[in-house]
């Protein structure tokens, strides 16, 4: 059963890279669905097998388009994080981890006694953006005007809610020593 659990996750990965897919899924189903098993009793892959998945298909496939675009995006966030320093933000998800991939949204956790502090601080920095609800108490703010699509997620609770709590988060001087690292290993 756990090589079927790895297979599904590495066609997933492939999946999600190639179709750019969000929702994750879609892609297990699809990965069934290409390799012939039934959607019924077959053991699905989790996320963390799904993210490991990803990790090494980056690494095998994703050359140095893929380093470039990552190191693009976690510069973008960083420009972002300093913006908001403020907020101590922490940079999380695929671009914290490694396996973003060129659709791969840039999403940063704040920290804010009240949402509306976030409100002016974009609005200060002439950002447009969107309001969504998120999980439990987090609002989540989206913006497409840069590269890569920007999630903020904010809210008292955010942390907690928002991610597993084994999820890389990255402050602003880890994402600089990041990035110090990503640039002598080029």
């Amino acid at each position: 059963m756990q090589r079927v659990r790895e297979q599904l996750a590495a066609v997933a990965a492939r999946l999600i890279v190639e179709g750019q897919l969000k929702q994750w899924q879609q892609a297990r189903r699809k990965a069934a669905e290409t390799l012939g098993l039934p959607l019924r009793g077959t053991p699905m892959p989790s996320d963390e097998e799904i993210v490991a998945a990803l990790v090494t298909h980056q690494r095998l496939f994703g050359g140095d388009e893929h380093r470039e675009q990552l190191r693009a995006q976690r510069e973008t966030a960083l420009e972002v994080m300093l913006a908001l320093a403020h907020l101590s933000p922490r940079l999380t998800g695929a671009v914290a981890e490694g396996w973003a991939h060129a659709g791969s949204e840039i999403r940063i956790e704040v920290d804010c006694e009240s949402e509306k502090m976030l409100d002016y601080a974009l609005i200060d920095l002439g950002v447009e953006y969107r309001v969504e609800p998120g999980p439990g108490e987090s609002i989540h703010y989206v913006t497409d005007d840069a590269d890569w699509p920007l999630r903020l997620v904010a809210g008292q609770r955010a942390r907690m809610s928002a991610a597993t709590p084994h999820a890389t988060r990255l402050d602003v001087p880890a994402l600089r020593k990041l990035l110090s690292e990503d640039s002598r290993l080029a």
